[in-house]
């Protein structure tokens, strides 16, 4: 929680907008939490889109249900059990999987939890995830991962430059590896030459014939 509580990123994502319902209504303060309200007033049971930070706390206090928002819903998890891979996540939520998180949170404290929620969100990160690790060691060319990294989310991304930096990383250190070898192979045969010279000299010494005189 205090490492999140000075992350930009999660910052951002408590301030995506999400609906709620109102339980009891507002008295004058209408026009300030729903720019688009006509009166101060709000009757219970209006719906309204407030940053997550806000629906949480409504639903804390029992004045609020959150809805789930659309690329949550029923429609979005057939299109992810058909083909999760292939889904823009970006321009649906950027903080996709925190904003679930949240979401999942402040239903809970409503007590309007969707009990299929939180593990289709764990199944649509699985799947990608995979996706994620294979394409980043083999993608090629620049063309084709920008326009990977433009369907993920926030975090998808993040896990994506990891993955495709521990490939690079590990290639150049492959590379260097074999250079290494090699280098390390030519001075055993330099070695092992010079090693055979010296026992050729030696044997040349022993059996070569006295000179005259001696």
């Amino acid at each position: 929680m205090a490492q999140s509580y000075y992350s930009p990123l999660a910052i951002s994502a408590e301030e995506t907008l999400v609906r709620v319902r109102l339980e009891h209504g507002c008295t004058g303060v209408g026009s300030v939490i729903d720019p688009s309200a006509d009166g101060a007033d709000l009757a219970p049971g209006s719906t309204l889109d407030v940053p997550l930070w806000l629906a949480s706390s409504l639903a804390q206090r029992g004045m609020a249900r959150v809805e789930l928002p659309v690329y949550y819903g029923n429609k979005m998890r057939r299109k992810m059990r058909a083909g999760a891979g292939c889904e823009d996540l970006r321009v649906r939520c950027p903080h996709y999987y925190t904003v679930a998180g949240g979401l999942h949170a402040a239903m809970l404290a409503g007590r309007t939890a969707d009990e299929g929620f939180p593990e289709f969100v764990m199944a649509t990160f699985r799947t990608r995830y995979k996706e994620l690790l294979c394409r980043a060691t083999t993608i090629d060319n620049n063309v084709e991962a920008s326009a990977l990294q433009a369907r993920l989310s926030v975090e998808e991304l993040s896990l994506f430059m990891a993955a495709a930096d521990a490939a690079s990383r590990h290639e150049a250190w492959r590379a260097g590896g074999e250079a290494s070898q090699s280098r390390l192979a030519r001075s055993a045969s330099m070695k092992r030459k010079w090693s055979e010279n010296q026992e050729n000299r030696g044997m040349n010494t022993l059996t070569a014939p006295p000179r005259s005189g001696q």
